[in-house]
């Protein structure tokens, strides 16, 4: 079954944001905005940077921006640089193999997968113009 972490969250939604701006964008600004925290925040954005998807640019009027080879990548993509792999289950039960031979869950857990990972593969970062997330 897939997992979805905090820092694949903060991914996805910095990624889009960064995409969108015009002119580079800083980490007191992007956690401001989502209401993250700018450690959490830093440590993914240079995630970022290692897998040469962000460029970031050093000093008092510096920031980060994404690399224009990457403007147009997949939700998918995202979430394997956080989470690797999307690794298979047909039960809930996570005991290894043989420990089941009719799981009572396997045709919903594979239906949840293949929703995920098709929804994951065609969305793209460049189909959000616009990211508004309301906090109360």
């Amino acid at each position: 079954m897939f997992k979805l972490s905090e820092g694949t969250a903060i991914a996805l939604h910095a990624i889009i944001y960064i995409n969108n701006k015009v002119g580079l964008s800083t980490v007191k600004e992007i956690s401001e905005k989502f209401k993250v925290s700018d450690n959490h925040l830093s440590k993914v954005l240079q995630r970022f940077v290692k897998e040469g998807i962000l460029v970031s640019i050093k000093g008092p009027k510096g920031g980060f921006e994404i690399n224009p080879e990457y403007s147009d990548m997949t939700f998918m993509q995202v979430y394997e640089i956080f989470e690797g792999k999307v690794e298979h289950h047909k039960c809930l039960f996570n005991h290894g193999k043989g420990h089941c031979t009719n799981c009572i869950m396997s045709d919903f857990v594979t239906n949840v997968e293949n929703e995920f990972i098709n929804y994951m593969n065609k969305t793209k970062i460049s189909d959000f113009t616009e990211l508004e997330c309301k906090m109360s």
